[in-house]
């Protein structure tokens, strides 16, 4: 045996830049085997054309190929063979860059959003509430009506479904896009047990396999704050609202909506959230 032809183990690890045991794993699955194996030390021996096979599999290693895609290939070594597994791995790599790009958009899309509430929870810490009249675009969610108990927990399971839903649709949720329509009257409702519709706002559109619908644009008078809503501070806020619209002309014109403007990671911190409760109006008719 010539070592200018043959090297062993640890000569052809140096000389491939690959450990010892990679070899060995390579050689127990059959993927490159050494060409020749001596039989009274046990001593494996690499040729040339082997150290040529393991830059190969090093080479499709480094292009995101399966150790078995390696294997079949180094098996059917035909160019044509080889082009159509390197289009085919084309196409999905330019498919798996498209996802990692959305991903990155929606990190900052979340980091942006993060920073805004950051900005906005501060500037409304030494404001009881921050009223605004506004023009609101129509919403297309995707909704669960029903009689349900008010609450942190039983709102979290009812979003949890929700979200579920249109994730398994392929819906886009839009951000600050979770909120409550009360379809009863905010100052007397049951928080055992009322008419509460949970919806998850939406950018793209509707699908065959969810019910959707669209809230209708209009104008709401809108109080921003910060903490968890329960019963004393939604009626607080609500009380604040109809008075501004007793004060200036107008009247409730549909169901309030409790918008939460948060990241899904502050469920975990309700201490933390920023609520807009939305009461539609309309001007009052005057004799």
């Amino acid at each position: 045996m010539s070592h200018d032809q043959y090297y062993s183990i640890g000569q052809t690890a140096r000389i491939c830049h690959i450990s010892v045991q990679t070899l060995r794993y390579y050689d127990k699955i059959g993927l490159v085997l050494p060409s020749h194996t001596d039989k009274h030390s046990g001593y494996r021996y690499y040729s040339n054309r082997d150290l040529l096979y393991i830059k190969i599999v090093q080479d499709m290693k480094m292009l995101q190929f399966s150790l078995d895609d390696i294997g079949e290939m180094l098996k059917n070594d035909s160019l044509d063979n080889l082009f159509i597994k390197l289009e085919s791995k084309q196409k999905e790599m330019v498919e798996e860059i498209k996802k990692l790009e959305q991903t990155v958009k929606s990190i900052e899309q979340r980091t942006a959003q993060i920073v805004m509430l950051q900005e906005l929870g501060n500037g409304l810490k030494d404001l009881d509430a921050l009223v605004e009249l506004k023009r609101i675009p129509a919403r297309l969610v995707v909704s669960d009506r029903g009689r349900y108990a008010c609450g942190m927990e039983p709102s979290i399971v009812r979003f949890t479904e929700l979200f579920g839903k249109v994730d398994a649709s392929g819906l886009a949720p839009s951000q600050n896009r979770i909120m409550t329509v009360y379809h009863e009257n905010i100052m007397t409702f049951d928080r055992e047990e009322s008419d509460l519709e949970y919806c998850i706002i939406l950018d793209n559109g509707a699908q065959e396999n969810v019910q959707t619908r669209i809230i209708p644009e209009g104008d709401y008078i809108t109080a921003l704050y910060c903490g968890i809503p329960n019963d004393k501070s939604c009626k607080r806020i609500y009380s604040k609202l109809l008075q501004w619209t007793r004060n200036n002309g107008y009247v409730e014109n549909g169901a309030s909506i409790e918008q939460y403007i948060v990241d899904m990671a502050q469920m975990m911190k309700p201490e933390e959230f920023i609520v807009e409760l939305q009461v539609p109006v309309r001007k009052a008719l005057t004799l």
